[in-house]
C-alpha cells in the first residue's frame, strides 16, 4: 500500500469516527450522553481496555509460536512489534487485506527469510480461520434463536457472512484432503470466468493460482507435523476470540446493566463480526456499527449508542492508534522505511 492510499484509508476511518460522534450527540441529548458516562465505572472501562491489550498480546503469542519454528532465534517483541502493526494495516484496508503483506515484509526486515515468513504467517492464518469456523458454528447452534427472535432481518447477513468464513476454510481443507480435485475445479471455474470475459489472461491466473495452492498446501503439511503446535495456537485463538468478543460484555457491566448472560452478549459479538466479514470498506466502516446497534439495542437499551462507541473505539480506533505508534517507532528505531521514502522520492 502506497501512502497516498494509506493516507485516503486514514482519512475516511478518521470521518467515520466523526460521523459516529454526531450520530451520538443527534441520537441522544448531550445531557442524557454525560450523565451516563459518569455513570459508568471507571474499573469496568480499564477493563475493557485491558481485554484488547490480551487480545493483542495473544494475537503475538500465536505469530511468535509459528515463527520460533521456521526460526529458533526469533524474538518475541518483534512478533509483537509485527502483529500490532499488522492489526494496524488490518484496520485500514478493505477486507483487512493489508494486514498479511505488510507483516511479511517486517518479518523479513526482522531477518526471517521470506519464506519462513511466509510459513509462520499462512500457518497462523489456518489456525485463525479454522478456529473462527468452529467457534461461529457453537455461536450459531445456541444463540441463532436471538437472532430470528430481534432481528429477524438480520439473519440473512449473518448466515451470508458465516458461508463467507466458512468457504475459506472449506476451500483450504479441500486443498489439503483433497488435493487434485480441488485443483482442478478451481482449473474449471477460472476456465469459465474466462469464456465469459470476467477474467483475463487465464493462463496467467491459473499459473498463480496453482503457486497459491501449492504454498497453502505446503504450509498445511508444516502444521500436521507439529500438533503440539496446533493444539497450543487453537487453544490461543480461542481464547483470543472469546476476549474480543467479551468486550461488549465488560461494557454492559461499565453501566451497571443486568439481567442478559454471558453467551448471548458475546455471541451478538460474533454476528457482528459475521456481517463485518464481507463488507468491503477498511473495517466493515457503517455496518459494524450499524449491526451493533441492531444486535445489541435490547441489551444495552437507552445506552446502546454511546456503547457502540466506547466498543469502535477500543476494538477498531485503538488498533490505528497502537499500530501506528509502533510502526512509526520501529520505522524511527530500525530505519526500515528510509529506503522506502527515498525511492518515492526519485519517482
Amino acid at each position: 500500500m502506497n501512502n497516498k492510499s494509506k493516507r485516503l484509508n486514514l482519512i475516511i476511518c478518521g470521518i467515520a469516527f466523526v460521523v459516529m460522534i454526531v450520530f451520538l450527540f443527534f441520537v441522544d441529548d448531550p445531557k442524557t450522553i454525560w450523565n451516563a458516562i459518569c455513570s459508568a465505572k471507571p474499573l469496568y472501562l480499564v477493563l475493557a481496555v485491558a481485554c484488547m491489550l490480551v487480545y493483542w498480546f495473544l494475537e503475538s503469542v500465536n505469530l511468535h509460536l509459528v515463527s520460533k519454528e521456521v526460526k529458533p532465534d526469533h524474538k518475541f517483541k518483534d512478533s509483537f512489534s509485527t502483529s500490532m502493526i499488522g492489526q494496524y494495516f488490518n484496520c485500514i484496508t478493505p477486507f483487512a487485506s493489508g494486514g498479511q503483506p505488510i507483516q511479511a515484509y517486517y518479518l523479513v526486515k526482522f531477518g526471517m527469510p521470506l519464506g519462513s515468513a511466509l510459513t509462520a504467517l499462512l500457518s497462523k492464518f489456518i489456525i485463525y480461520q479454522a478456529v473462527l469456523t468452529v467457534y461461529s458454528v457453537v455461536i450459531l447452534i445456541f444463540r441463532l434463536s436471538y437472532v430470528t427472535e430481534t432481528n429477524g432481518l438480520m439473519l440473512p447477513l449473518v448466515i451470508i457472512g458465516f458461508i463467507v468464513n466458512t468457504a475459506v476454510i472449506m476451500g483450504l481443507l479441500m486443498l489439503a484432503f483433497f488435493r487434485k480435485p480441488t485443483t482442478k475445479i478451481a482449473h474449471f471455474v477460472v476456465r469459465l470466468l474466462g469464456k465469459i470475459h470476467i477474467i483475463k489472461d487465464v493462463d496467467e491466473k491459473i499459473k498463480y493460482m496453482d503457486s497459491e495452492m501449492e504454498m497453502y498446501y505446503e504450509n498445511f503439511l508444516f502444521i500436521k507435523k507439529r500438533p503440539v503446535l496446533l493444539i497450543k495456537m487453537c487453544i490461543y485463538t480461542a481464547l483470543q476470540l472469546t476476549v474480543f468478543f467479551g468486550i461488549s460484555y465488560v461494557i454492559y457491566l461499565a453501566f451497571g446493566l443486568e439481567g442478559w448472560d454471558f453467551l448471548t452478549i458475546i455471541s451478538c459479538q460474533a454476528f457482528v463480526s459475521m456481517i463485518s466479514a464481507f463488507v468491503p470498506l477498511p473495517g466493515a466502516l457503517g455496518a459494524a456499527e450499524g449491526s451493533y446497534v441492531l444486535f445489541y439495542g435490547r441489551i444495552f437499551g437507552d445506552y446502546v449508542s454511546l456503547s457502540t462507541v466506547i466498543w469502535r473505539f477500543l476494538t477498531f480506533y485503538l488498533a490505528i492508534i497502537a499500530g501506528m505508534a509502533v510502526s512509526i517507532y520501529i520505522n524511527r528505531k530500525s530505519g526500515f522505511g528510509e529506503n522506502e521514502k527515498v525511492k518515492e522520492k526519485s519517482e
